[in-house]
């Protein structure tokens, strides 16, 4: 599985057990779009909300489901390398966890509030790495996608944002995935008939030979095999 997708899902179970009865639901794969709806009158629409920008009204459906959170994989925003050879690159990728509850909180409402729910989700995903092969989370900017009424009261839908990296390997110039089992990071390549290599071969020996004053002549050698010879 991606590790995009792994990170995304390991968020979302955080989540749904830390913020016990605070939210109805914890999901994934909701973005800010489906969230706000897709008539807005600002013609192509920027999930990002500047603040310049009128707050859109929320989708119907979405404004039922509240109070929930939902877990959205933002993608990866860049990619740089992370050696000389070009072999390793650095992916940085960004999340955000939309939260939904109530905008102002009294005596009649059991729930956590909005706000306070944006102090949940940043308290209990800052810092993790959820024991994946990433970078900490680190938290970014909170910011009001929209607003509405339900039953009278106003419900707010906040967007935490959330960045993380980590390394990805290459494959050399030229060369074909060869994926040693099923458990290897390339095998969806022969699950699915793609090109492959040959598996890697085995290691069988290694040989180091020594020389004096950076002079090429050999002075000694040692070989080291993994079997008897």
């Amino acid at each position: 599985m991606s590790l995009l997708i792994q990170l995304q899902d390991a968020m979302s179970d955080r989540l749904r057990q830390g913020l016990g009865r605070m939210a109805r639901e914890v999901a994934a794969d909701l973005d800010e779009t489906t969230v706000c709806g897709m008539d807005l009158k600002q013609g192509n629409y920027q999930s990002r909300i500047t603040p310049a920008e009128a707050s859109p009204g929320l989708n119907v459906q979405v404004l039922a489901r509240l109070p929930a959170a939902w877990v959205v994989a933002g993608g990866i925003t860049s990619c740089l390398p992370a050696t000389s050879q070009r072999q390793r690159y650095k992916a940085y990728a960004r999340y955000t966890v939309i939260v939904g509850d109530r905008l102002h909180v009294d005596s009649q409402y059991q729930g956590a509030g909005c706000w306070n729910m944006v102090y949940a989700v940043r308290r209990l995903l800052a810092a993790q790495d959820f024991g994946l092969p990433v970078f900490p989370l680190i938290p970014e900017g909170v910011r009001p996608l929209g607003q509405a009424l339900r039953d009278g009261k106003p419900w707010s839908v906040i967007a935490c944002d959330f960045s993380t990296h980590w390394l990805d390997d290459a494959l050399e110039n030229g060369h074909w995935p060869a994926p040693q089992n099923e458990t290897d990071i390339d095998a969806l390549f022969k699950r699915f008939d793609g090109r492959l290599e040959g598996p890697a071969q085995d290691w069988l020996s290694t040989k180091l030979s020594y020389s004096l004053d950076d002079k090429p002549q050999i002075k000694a050698e040692d070989e080291v095999h993994t079997r008897p010879v």
